[in-house]
């Protein structure tokens, strides 16, 4: 049996979250020459400080992001074979991503962009025909 249309649609939603989050953190790495002067600007961090703060940034970014853009991917997959905890675990993972970006204050026009993805494919995905679906009979 194929699985229902919204289902599809939240996997799909998913992997575009992953793929936008690689891709920003794949931006961020080209723009890096200038996050020192950017820290400074913002007086996030002193002078003599600066270039050692930028690369610490770029460091645990890159962390988070290839770990929150691994798991909506697989956990992505995992749905399509009828895994129903992967579904939790994209919840769990989708509400550590939502605080990490509230709690950051980093809610600007990617992120914005990243926040309706994670809502509507969370909504999608927790619907009656993808809940019968994950926790019905399997073949």
């Amino acid at each position: 049996m194929e699985s229902p249309r919204p289902l599809r649609y939240a996997i799909v939603l998913w992997w575009v979250v992953a793929f936008v989050l690689v891709l920003q953190t794949a931006l961020m790495w080209v723009g890096r020459a200038a996050l020192p002067g950017q820290l400074i600007e913002e007086q996030r961090a002193t002078a003599a400080d600066a270039v050692a703060r930028a690369e610490q940034l770029l460091l645990v970014n890159t962390g988070f992001a290839v770990a929150l853009a691994g798991a909506y991917l697989l956990l992505g997959a995992m749905l399509f074979k009828r895994r129903p905890w992967a579904r939790i675990l994209l919840s769990v993972f989708a509400a550590v991503h939502l605080v990490m970006l509230l709690g950051t204050g980093a809610v600007f026009s990617t992120n914005l962009i990243l926040l309706i993805f994670g809502v509507v494919a969370a909504v999608l995905m927790w619907r009656r025909p993808s809940t019968e679906w994950l926790t019905g009979e399997h073949d």
